[in-house]
């Protein structure tokens, strides 16, 4: 329950800062796409675990530290998905029909471009769930994330290494069930992605 939730909370964080990022980005443009992409370009030049040991390694080890470090690197692929999608609905009919009428760009990106980029945003937070998960584990794996006695799958998995000759069911048990979480999300993203992307359908 712990890798799960702090998982979600992930997401949920990156994908509201993603989303505010590359919705302000795709949509303005000049200056501030230049200025934020810039921003963007930096995080994405260092390896994304690399730069999370080194957040959650700066913030001292906790659960709560481990969700900031992931949120605070993992946002930045995320926004540069979503300015792609912004760009590509605010040259739709329907947006230029919305600002003849004298829609405030604030209406134009709530109502109009948000409601028709949710299903590609949908799948992209459901995949990038097994990713964090990962993540999360392994952070807490290093030693970075949840601390005894709180219950943790990556935690779980490096407190068993010393039984791994005895009692490798210790072992097996949290690293099944990382696996089978994963995979699961995985096959959930893909199975939205054929349901809300009408160009996946034969027939």
């Amino acid at each position: 329950r712990t890798t799960l939730l702090m998982s979600s909370a992930s997401v949920a964080i990156i994908m509201a800062i993603a989303s505010v990022v590359g919705s302000l980005s795709g949509y303005y443009g000049g200056w501030v796409d230049t200025g934020l992409m810039m921003v963007v370009d930096l995080l994405l030049a260092f390896p994304s675990l690399i730069l999370g040991i080194a957040v959650a390694g700066i913030l001292g080890p906790s659960l709560i530290n481990v969700m900031i470090a992931v949120s605070v690197v993992w946002w930045a692929s995320h926004a540069r998905v979503i300015r792609g999608m912004v760009l590509s609905a605010r040259q739709r009919e329907y947006v230029e029909a919305a600002r003849a009428i004298g829609a405030s760009d604030k209406r134009i990106m709530a109502y109009h471009i948000s409601r028709n980029i949710v299903g590609p945003f949908a799948v992209l937070a459901t995949l990038d769930m097994g990713w964090i998960i990962l993540g999360i584990a392994g952070l807490s794996f290093l030693g970075l994330g949840a601390q005894p006695p709180t219950p943790e799958w990556g935690a779980m998995l490096n407190d068993s290494r010393s039984y791994m000759q005895t009692t490798p069911l210790l072992l097996l048990a949290p690293g099944a069930a990382i696996f089978l979480l994963v995979l699961g999300f995985n096959l959930l993203g893909d199975g939205l992605r054929d349901l809300l992307d009408p160009t996946m359908h034969w027939g």
